[in-house]
């Protein structure tokens, strides 16, 4: 893909910092780092790429899908040591950069990827049992 910024890193065309790499994936870390209230970084945004170039994840073949999470659980590991954040964050996108890749963020209580999902919650209501039956057989049949 002559324009995708991720396929022109895996070519060796585009500067990354690499942080593991694997027959099937690598990783880096992302430009963009999330920050803290106080505007002081959350280190260790990093993504996990695919080194095929497909648009979204479910798109992979079932061994590429594998080894694509095997690698974000290792790169997350290491983000744990490294920084010791309460948890890592997983989000698996593709729209702003349609090549499949996983964001591990690490974060920390309070901090705002934290309040993202807190500020979301307000949002959330119990379905009833009809429509999650219906959801789910809709799902099911396919």
């Amino acid at each position: 893909m002559d324009e995708c910024i991720f396929c022109k890193i895996i070519e060796g065309k585009e500067k990354a910092r690499k942080l593991y790499e694997d027959e099937w994936t690598i990783s880096i870390l992302d430009i963009a780092q999330v920050t803290f209230d106080n505007g002081s970084p959350i280190p260790g945004r990093s993504l996990i790429i695919p080194k095929r170039h497909v648009a979204w994840f479910y798109d992979l073949e079932d061994k590429e899908a594998g080894q694509l999470f095997i690698a974000a659980k290792i790169v997350a590991g290491k983000l744990k040591k490294a920084f010791n954040p309460d948890f890592v964050s997983m989000f698996i996108h593709g729209h702003q950069i349609a090549h499949a890749h996983i964001i591990l963020q690490p974060s920390f209580k309070g901090d705002a990827v934290e309040g993202m999902f807190s500020s979301m919650r307000s949002s959330f209501k119990l379905a009833t049992e009809e429509a999650l039956n219906d959801i789910a057989r809709k799902i099911q049949e396919i």
